[in-house]
């Protein structure tokens, strides 16, 4: 029989940082579940359409004999780990993040010119970190940490007379070694 307390549900929130940004600080104050809120550099993607997707794509290459019908061995051959997700929220940041980068310029309001921010896209993609929070079975946080992604694929946003909200699908994929993603459960409280 099963544990009907390790069936989860729940939202996950999503921070994007420079690559290669350490992973936030296990908590220590007495009492805590759960990590501080990431701060600079790390920058929360607010709301999503569809939540997180986290994925993991093992191929492998299996090794056959005639003596037998099954693989005598079955070999790791390629790993694609990516993140889909879709950003509700219609900010520059958020274009950024999902067109695979581009450099972000800010200009302040005077008495001639309007306060602008202008997102210029580039051919070459950004690498980035990305740490998302979720609730594990122990009813604690759970911290997913890749180090090394960027966002390549396409991404299709309407603009529609009440349609649908403006959204910015994007699929994040690894670009660090398997052992660098980390996921770490709080098992309990900090004593």
């Amino acid at each position: 029989m099963g544990t009907a307390t390790n069936v989860v549900v729940g939202v996950a929130s999503l921070y994007i940082a420079p690559a290669g940004t350490a992973k936030p600080t296990l908590p220590t104050t007495a009492g805590a579940t759960a990590w501080a809120t990431p701060t600079s550099p790390w920058v929360p993607s607010g709301f999503t359409e569809t939540g997180v997707t986290l994925n993991v794509d093992r191929k492998t290459g299996e090794i056959r004999v005639e003596e037998q019908s099954t693989p005598v061995l079955i070999t790791p051959d390629t790993t694609d780990v990516t993140i889909d997700i879709t950003f509700a929220e219609d900010t520059i940041a958020n274009m950024q993040a999902a067109y695979g980068g581009g450099t972000i310029t800010t200009t302040t309001a005077s008495a001639s010119t309007p306060g602008l921010s202008t997102l210029n896209l580039a051919e070459a993609l950004t690498v980035v970190a990305i740490v998302f929070y979720g609730v594990n079975s122990f009813g604690f946080q759970r911290q997913v940490y890749i180090p090394s992604m960027v966002a390549a694929g396409k991404v299709k946003t309407e603009y529609l007379r009440m349609k649908s909200p403006r959204l910015y699908p994007a699929t994040f994929t690894a670009t660090c070694a398997m052992a660098s993603i980390e996921i770490d459960d709080i098992t309990a409280a900090v004593v």
